[in-house]
Parts: structure tokens; C-alpha cells; sequence
């Protein structure tokens, strides 16, 4: 029987790991997917980068080389866009940016995002990694897509299991 989503080990990247050398655009799309592929079942194309570009969600490359900035960028929109309108994820990047570096606010998103994902399917709990009462309202903002978006995974692996389950009753 094949594993679920929240059986799996989710693990995104942390900046350090990202590759530190110029992309390009098929290398950052075979990265991007490489990372969200096996969390949300789905990719990321050519069309829908150009699109975040284009809308000034992602940071566009420079001479048609991708660095770390778009990398990072294209993993948390790819996980975002399935809970939350592209304005949203914009507005909700932008928040982030305006208070901090590309790295930091990247880092705390994998944080809490691979802490959370590691719990799931358990008792749901507060992270380890911060503090929820002094955090800052982009460090919520931040923790609470991170709770939708694994919801949003384990209510899309419920449904997957009621079809699966409606499937093999009417063989």
C-alpha cells in the first residue's frame, strides 16, 4: 500500500541547503518539484513561474539566472498557492520581506514547516522552535500557513482515501 503524504518524511530545505550557484529556469522548475512533487502531489510549470514573475511575487531573475532568492521563493509559493489566492501569497510575502532578509524569513517558514510536518497525524501542539505569546505577527502569519497548508495535505489524503476506499467497493 503506498504511503500518505503525512507518512512520509516532509522535509523542505533550509537556505544553506539550497544550491548556491546561478540556475537555470528547467534547473530551478526540476529543484522546485523535486521538493514539493513528493509533499503536494503536483508541479510547478514553466507558465506558472513566469506568471509569479511576472505579478511581482517571486523577485525575477537577473539575465535569466535563478539564485537561492527565487528558489526558496518558488518552494513556499508552490506550497501556498493551494490554500491561499496569489494575492494573498504576495501580500503575505511581502509582509515577511519588509521585516527581514529572503534567508531568514525562508528559514523560519522551513522551520516551523518541517517541525509541524513531523507532528502530523499526531495531537496537533505549539511549536518547539518559538515562542507563539512573544512572536512577531509575521512569525504568526507564518506559523498559521504552515497549519493550513498541512490541513490542507491531510484533508487531501483523507479524500484520496474515501475515493480510493469508494473505488474498490464498486469493483
Amino acid at each position: 500500500m503506498p504511503k500518505t503524504t503525512t507518512e512520509l518524511q516532509i522535509k523542505l530545505p533550509m537556505w544553506e541547503e539550497l544550491p548556491t550557484f546561478s540556475l537555470h529556469l528547467d534547473q530551478l522548475l526540476d529543484l522546485t518539484n523535486g521538493y514539493l512533487e513528493p509533499i503536494i502531489g503536483d508541479k510547478i510549470t514553466k507558465t506558472m513561474l513566469h506568471n509569479y514573475f511576472k505579478a511581482k511575487i517571486l523577485v525575477p531573475p537577473v539575465k535569466k539566472k535563478y539564485q537561492r532568492t527565487q528558489l526558496a521563493g518558488a518552494i513556499v509559493v508552490g506550497l501556498l498557492k493551494n490554500i491561499f489566492s496569489l494575492n494573498e501569497v504576495k501580500a503575505g510575502l511581502m509582509a515577511l520581506l519588509g521585516s527581514g532578509s529572503p534567508k531568514v524569513g525562508y528559514n523560519n517558514f522551513v522551520i516551523m514547516f518541517n517541525e509541524q510536518a513531523a507532528k502530523a497525524g499526531k495531537e496537533l501542539s505549539d511549536p518547539t522552535s518559538l515562542e507563539l505569546k512573544s512572536a512577531s505577527q509575521a512569525t504568526l502569519m507564518q506559523y498559521d500557513a504552515v497549519q493550513s497548508i498541512l490541513f490542507w495535505l491531510s484533508a487531501k489524503n483523507r479524500l484520496n482515501g474515501l475515493v480510493n476506499n469508494d473505488d474498490k467497493h464498486d469493483e
